[in-house]
């Protein structure tokens, strides 16, 4: 086990994608990167560049959604890096929405029954799993981590590694939101959102 709150972490979200346009929520369901997607991580690719140096130094992974591997490919072409130099891990996928996946996101606010209401943390959406759940299974993927890394990923995971990083509790961690464009460094405890 690694102590990964040593180490400099680029998170990323994933580029706009079709169903971000159109308001409703993807899950583990997919949907291609729009046009400003795709310039979205183009422009993160440089920003990264500018913000870490050495990009040949970092190691690189991303959720195994194609969403993320295309915003990942990307941003390494952009670069110059092999477009294949990243390991996709299933443990950075969005939150498993379960029933709930494909909703439109006012019907998905809407629609939180009061065993939600009472503990969002700890609810298990029908067939998909709770905030929690997205908790532990980032944890165990940051505890294998060795050296700095880029992380190209979904707005769930984003604050579960924040909330790990920063050593925030449910409360804390909850309600924070990173766009699409834009590069989230969290290192030793601290955090610093560029491009945005």
């Amino acid at each position: 086990m690694s102590d990964f709150r040593s180490l400099t972490l680029y998170v990323i979200r994933h580029g706009e994608c079709e169903h971000n346009v159109e308001g409703w929520a993807a899950s583990h369901d997919d949907s291609p990167l729009t046009g400003t997607g795709r310039q979205q991580a183009r422009a993160n690719g440089r920003l990264l560049r500018e913000v870490a140096g050495r990009v040949d130094e970092l190691a690189y992974f991303a959720s195994s959604l194609h969403r993320t591997c295309s915003t990942m490919e990307i941003l390494l072409s952009e670069i110059g890096l092999p477009s294949n130099g990243y390991r996709a891990d299933r443990r950075l996928m969005e939150g498993n929405l379960g029933e709930h996946t494909r909703m439109a996101g006012s019907a998905l606010a809407m629609g939180h029954p009061a065993e939600y209401r009472a503990d969002p943390w700890n609810y298990v959406r029908p067939g998909g799993e709770s905030q929690a759940m997205v908790y532990r299974r980032i944890g165990r993927f940051l505890e294998e981590l060795t050296r700095d890394s880029v992380i190209v990923t979904h707005a769930l995971p984003v604050v579960m590694i924040r909330a790990h990083i920063l050593g925030l509790s449910p409360e804390q961690a909850m309600g924070y939101h990173m766009g699409n464009a834009g590069l989230l460094r969290l290192s030793m405890g601290t955090e610093a959102l560029f491009g945005r």
